[in-house]
């Protein structure tokens, strides 16, 4: 399965304008065709994937807005199903899994998910075991293709376990600061170089709003 990490930064690689707040402003400086490149990208995928807090403090849909009938399915890892029932991606006509452990599950949530048309997968004990849930999506789900757009912890586990890719980076031209503010990975970090994950250029485009940045995963 292709992930591809597909975030919105600003040049210090912060995700939002603060710890708990929604990245929903940092939409408003982009134009139609910048939202219109990130929703066809979403009509390229096979699947979408989100943490928990993102649903929470965005409630995005996930759609891709500008293709009928091109919309991936949502995937939100939660270790212990504390969503809101309220959730766009829980109350639409689009298909949506949540994936959570053994210890997190909630059998009166899942019947409730069930009920209105949404999945619900088990992987790992205490922690969601990521590796297992990606090798579910790809036998069990058919999802070939997926776009990661979570937050600073969500991006950590699957940098943290090998399973990306390739990186693509609308980077804004603003300097938001901040030392506990979210960025695009957060989670324990690397103290040793021979640790940290590694990546090669290949793509550096200046736009009006933003640079596209790509970067594909060290062989």
């Amino acid at each position: 399965m292709k992930t591809s990490v597909f975030s919105q930064i600003s040049i210090d690689g912060k995700l939002t304008l603060g710890p708990g707040q929604s990245s929903k402003p940092l939409f408003s400086l982009f134009d139609g065709r910048d939202m219109e490149y990130i929703h066809k990208f979403r009509g390229k995928v096979d699947g979408i994937m989100v943490g928990k807090n993102t649903i929470t403090t965005d409630n995005p849909f996930l759609t891709n807005r500008y293709e009928e009938n091109k919309n991936p399915v949502r995937i939100i890892p939660t270790r212990t199903m504390d969503i809101p029932m309220d959730s766009n991606v829980l109350t639409d006509e689009g298909q949506t899994l949540i994936v959570t452990t053994e210890n997190g599950k909630d059998e009166r949530k899942i019947d409730q998910l069930r009920e209105r048309g949404k999945e619900c997968l088990i992987c790992g004990q205490d922690k969601v075991d990521f590796g297992q849930m990606f090798n579910l999506l790809e036998e069990k789900y058919g999802i070939n293709s997926l776009m990661v757009e979570g937050g600073g912890f969500l991006n950590w586990h699957v940098f943290n376990q090998d399973l990306v890719d390739e990186i693509i980076l609308m980077q804004l031209p603003i300097i938001i600061g901040g030392a506990s503010n979210i960025t695009l990975v957060d989670g324990e970090g690397y103290t040793e170089l021979d640790f940290a994950k590694k990546f090669k250029v290949v793509e550096v485009e200046p736009k009006d709003n933003y640079t596209l940045l790509r970067y594909l995963k060290a062989v």
